[in-house]
């Protein structure tokens, strides 16, 4: 995360409790011998949450991340379903309004006398 040069301190959120973490600051600034952005690592620390701690709850990624995809795939699923069955019943009902060609009992044919 960007954190302005004027901050001296900062807060990190959403850690999971008995975990260990590598933080690591690094200071940027731009270069005008190669117009690029340089880096320079400040200063790494590690750390480890308690196992017991309250505030630190992990979401079970499996259960976000599968059940998510199983979600948006039924919905997906069922609209193309309902999709479907649209399309079926407006092609009966309109094939059965048109009904079948009259019969025609009286034929009269012309010729050109040839």
């Amino acid at each position: 995360r960007m954190i302005p040069a004027t901050n001296k301190a900062f807060v990190v959120n959403n850690l999971v409790s008995g975990t260990g973490y590598d933080l690591c600051v690094l200071a940027m600034w731009d270069d005008t011998a190669t117009t690029l952005t340089a880096t320079n690592i400040v200063g790494c620390a590690q750390f480890f949450t308690k196992e017991d701690y309250p505030q630190c709850q992990s979401m079970h990624s499996q259960f976000l991340g599968g059940t998510m995809i199983l979600i948006i795939g039924g919905i997906i699923v069922a609209t193309l379903l309902v999709f479907i069955v649209i399309l079926m019943v407006r092609y009966k009902v309109c094939n059965n309004s048109q009904g079948k060609m009259s019969n025609v009992s009286n034929v009269y044919s012309q010729t050109n006398g040839a």
